[in-house]
């Protein structure tokens, strides 16, 4: 619940008139006059310009002043840049580079401020991980190849197949995650989904900026889907979905230019 300190308000309204649910109201100073219809977004306490609102149970040192001098040109210039990575480095991120990423995770647009996303990191144990996601994906090939008739399907399922035998024989295989010395994986409640999409992308800017190669791992999440086994190395409870995927690093590749898209297609009403 948020607290309006009446000493430092100074009644200008600015809370009650961005409060979307109308939660408050502002007489001489601005009052929660409605605590049952607050949904907790904090919007109040990032619009007051005196620091007179307050959220219980959120650290006050959390807030700092907005940063909003990125030029637009630079912010697109490096949304454009970023590449799906699959060459790393040995190079391990250091602790206060995930913590980078994880801040700006948890910085994403959140219903309600809800926050329901979850990060697992991942370092010491992406081996089972690939050895449990391979055995999957050989599994599904061989379902697959059963009743394929596409060209790309039946390809594809050989290939899921090919990686499970291959692993097993060579320890040094790695098709999912190439080596990457981390994983970051996004987990939360099924109606929560949106939410950890949103900070994955947050971390992907955020990996760019800090010139790490970064990768979302689709194949990787779909296996978490369909494998007990990977859920319960993970700590993913049942009424969980592990969203996303990334695989980070250093890269062992650079590309000095953008790579071609084709034009947005927009419907203008």
């Amino acid at each position: 619940m948020i607290r309006i300190n009446k000493e430092t308000c100074i009644g200008c309204g600015r809370c009650a008139c961005d409060c979307f649910p109308g939660a408050i109201t502002v007489m001489e100073k601005a009052e929660l006059s409605n605590p049952a219809a607050c949904i907790g977004c904090g919007h109040c306490v990032a619009i007051c310009p005196v620091s007179a609102v307050s959220y219980d149970g959120l650290p006050a040192d959390d807030i700092i002043p907005s940063e909003k001098d990125v030029p637009p040109e630079k912010m697109l210039g490096l949304m454009r840049s970023r590449r799906s990575c699959r060459h790393f480095k040995a190079t391990s991120l250091p602790d206060e580079t995930l913590n980078s990423l994880l801040q700006a995770a948890r910085a994403c647009p959140t219903a309600k401020n809800l926050q329901a996303t979850r990060y697992i990191t991942v370092r010491e144990r992406i081996p089972e991980l690939l050895d449990l996601a391979l055995d999957t994906l050989g599994r599904i090939g061989q379902k697959q190849s059963e009743t394929a008739t596409d060209p790309s399907e039946i390809r594809r399922a050989e290939n899921f197949i090919r990686w499970r035998e291959q692993r097993r024989t060579d320890p040094d295989f790695d098709p999912l995650f190439f080596h990457a010395p981390q994983l970051l994986i996004f987990v939360s409640p099924e109606d929560s989904v949106c939410d950890a999409a949103a900070a994955a992308a947050y971390t992907e800017l955020m990996a760019a900026s800090l010139d790490l190669g970064c990768l979302y791992s689709g194949y990787f999440t779909a296996c978490a889907a369909m494998s007990p086994k990977i859920r319960n190395l993970l700590g993913i409870g049942e009424a969980e979905r592990l969203v996303r995927c990334l695989v980070l690093g250093y890269p062992d590749v650079s590309y000095p230019r953008t790579a071609p898209r084709n034009p947005p297609q927009v419907t203008y009403l």
